[in-house]
């Protein structure tokens, strides 16, 4: 299975980044990153259906304990595009206006 990024899954990733810089330490940080890479490794082996199914065909993941949520839809038999990272502490009609 093929997993790619969309831009606003590209922007928001590194806003995210960026927001826990600010108020976290790199520890904190390695871990998000590593909980990301972990669930991109599960979509990869093809645990696409095991994951919440959220608005239409689209599903998401919770990464960690921050509060992140990484939204994603199969596009093709073989390929994952990655929509958008979300911290669900905003308000989550955000989170159409960033799928659009």
């Amino acid at each position: 299975m093929r997993v790619i990024f969309t831009k606003v899954a590209e922007r928001t990733y590194e806003d995210i980044l960026w927001f826990l810089s600010e108020v976290w330490t790199q520890k904190e940080i390695n871990v998000f990153v590593r909980d990301t890479e972990s669930i991109v490794n599960q979509l990869i082996a093809g645990k696409y259906f095991m994951f919440q199914k959220s608005i239409n065909s689209t599903r998401s993941a919770l990464i960690g304990k921050r509060h992140i949520r990484m939204y994603f839809r199969k596009e093709k038999e073989n390929q994952i595009k990655v929509l958008l990272f979300f911290d669900m502490r905003q308000n989550p009609e955000k989170i159409i206006d960033l799928l659009k």
